[in-house]
């Protein structure tokens, strides 16, 4: 008799479960819209991608980003969080984006706003081997060559931002016997950058030079060899001695995983304050194109940072200056660097066979 009783009870319990899900279900409604169907500032703009539920917007350069009211129309019976004509600080949309809510019925979007002043850069400004210092703050670029390049029929490679123009154009033949202005044209606003050739040593803080300045390097999956006996002493890096590695064309520990290389750190760590210091330059001599990387952290293996610079194919087998930008908004001391002379996945970017690889002159440049 009690089996039957509890029978009768669960099959009472399953009913009104199914009978109050129905009534939950009943009282969801889904059928209104959550989207923002335009986004303005000052009457221009944005470009919404509703599939990412992005929204970008660019906006003159004189224009203050910390106080902006955004017109925003969202779908019919939505309402939008923070609302339209809000006053919102987007300085800092470019990293961390606005969020803004939008809410219908039993329905919702979140969509990620980015408002950035028009901005074009030149990211990478090389002569030969010799690879620029670009200084953004004051838009200038430096490129370091030695003594008695002839200056006045140079051609330099140029990298810059996607959309932009710029002038004299990149791989034109250039004159620097005094400083050249360059141009980009991008949006209707236009930057220039003054570049300046030297034809001295980079000046800088020598973390590492092979000679009088040669710390002992770290072995991160890979043998580091130093001082090791220059093997090209004609070109940009005359000096005796430099760091090598046997890079191993095979997945093994021994120096063919990406991150093959050596470090600075433990009892020859560094010190070098981003605030003081904007760049490090380093010099790589290897027979296989693609990315040399620069890892940088704290003290205790902290505030990681992973700078990379191509190393490029038509220089192949020859001392090539690369130079790599701190990140603009760390803050952290850098007090260990780690070097990976080929930080790719073995066969990558190109088939590779195991070979010996070298650097020299790791020097943190000042802002």
């Amino acid at each position: 008799m009690k089996k039957i009783k509890y029978f009768i009870m669960a099959a009472l319990s399953t009913v009104c479960f199914a009978s109050c899900t129905d009534e939950l279900r009943d009282d969801v409604d889904l059928s209104g819209g959550v989207d923002i169907t335009s986004f303005a500032i000052n009457g221009l703009e944005s470009v919404i991608d509703q599939k990412a539920q992005t929204i970008n917007l660019l906006l003159p350069t004189n224009i203050d980003l910390s106080g902006l009211k955004p017109v925003i129309t969202v779908s019919d019976g939505a309402i939008v969080t923070p609302s339209s004509e809000e006053t919102i600080n987007f300085s800092n949309s470019e990293t961390t984006p606005i969020e803004y809510r939008v809410v219908n019925k039993n329905r919702y979007n979140v969509y990620k706003v980015r408002v950035e002043n028009i901005k074009a850069k030149i990211t990478l400004f090389r002569i030969g081997t010799c690879v620029g210092n670009i200084n953004e703050a004051n838009r200038s670029i430096t490129v370091y060559m030695p003594e008695g390049t002839d200056v006045t029929a140079l051609t330099p490679t140029v990298q810059y931002t996607e959309g932009a123009t710029i002038t004299p154009a990149d791989g034109t033949l250039v004159d620097f016997t005094n400083p050249v202005v360059y141009t980009l044209s991008y949006v209707g606003e236009t930057f220039q950058y003054t570049v300046t050739v030297s034809l001295q040593a980079k000046p800088g803080l020598v973390i590492f030079n092979g000679e009088d300045v040669n710390p002992q390097w770290g072995n991160i999956a890979a043998t580091v060899e130093s001082p090791f006996a220059n093997p090209q002493t004609d070109g940009i890096n005359p000096s005796p001695f430099c760091a090598s590695i046997m890079k191993n064309g095979a997945d093994t520990d021994d120096g063919g995983k990406p991150w093959s290389g050596g470090a600075l750190w433990n009892s020859y760590k560094v010190n070098i304050d981003p605030a003081e210091y904007g760049s490090f330059s380093l010099k790589v001599l290897k027979g296989v194109q693609g990315d040399v990387q620069l890892e940088i952290q704290g003290d205790g293996e902290t505030n990681k940072d992973w700078l990379k610079v191509w190393y490029v194919e038509e220089h192949l087998g020859e001392w090539q200056e690369l130079v790599f930008q701190i990140p603009e908004g760390r803050t952290a001391v850098i007090n260990n660097i780690l070097v990976a002379l080929h930080c790719h996945d073995a066969g990558q970017p190109v088939a590779f066979e195991t070979q010996r690889m070298y650097w020299d002159d790791l020097i943190a440049i000042p802002k």
